[in-house]
This record gives structure tokens, sequence and C-alpha cells, in this order.
């Protein structure tokens, strides 16, 4: 899975069809440490429709997108935002909950 380290290749994600997820996170975040191995596991399936964004390295980005908490994953259509599922302060993502999002971000009839 791909790790965004400029804003020009964030962009050049963003520009290719279909579907993106993207997880913002932080190194130093424990929450983030304890979630990457569900994002990273969810995006074996499809290495090219997910990456991750440090936040530390792009804070352009998490101020662009709103981001409070880290973890958070942003789903992409088109290049917009089309979805987000938001970290939660003191308690960071489930891996459940991101099946619940992913599920939710599938087109109607298609099954993930």
């Amino acid at each position: 899975m791909k790790t965004i380290k400029t804003k020009k290749e964030f962009e050049a994600e963003l520009a290719a069809p279909g579907g993106r997820l993207a997880l913002f996170y932080s190194d130093w975040c424990p929450f983030c440490t304890a979630f990457l191995p569900a994002f990273e596991k969810l995006a074996h399936g499809a290495p090219e429709a997910a990456f991750k964004v440090c936040v530390d390295d792009l804070g352009e980005l998490e101020d662009l997108f709103s981001v409070e908490v880290v973890p958070t994953v942003l789903y992409f259509v088109e290049g917009k935002l089309a979805k987000r599922l938001d970290g939660r302060l003191g308690r960071g993502l489930s891996a459940e909950g991101l099946s619940a999002f992913c599920a939710s971000c599938a087109p109607k009839g298609h099954k993930k």
C-alpha cells in the first residue's frame, strides 16, 4: 500500500478512476498503530484503491479535509470526497467500523 509523501502524489491518486480509500494517520498515535493492521488487511484485496497519508508530513491535507482526530478514513469518488469515517478521540477506529464503512461505500447492488 502506498504512503503519500507529497500533495502532488495525493492529487495523482485522486485523479485515478474509481473509488479511493485514504487513511489519515500519525506515526506517534497509538490508536493509529492499533488500527493500521485492519486498514492494511482491507487494502490487501485492492491495493491500488487504498493509500495512507501521514498528517505529520502533510498537515495541509489534514486542514483541507478538516481531519480533527486520527485515524480517519476518507473515501473519494472521481476525485471528490464522498464519505468519511472519523476517528474518535481517545478511541480511534475499529476493524468492525471500517468494514461497515466500506460496505456503505459500495454502489447499490454491488457486494464487496
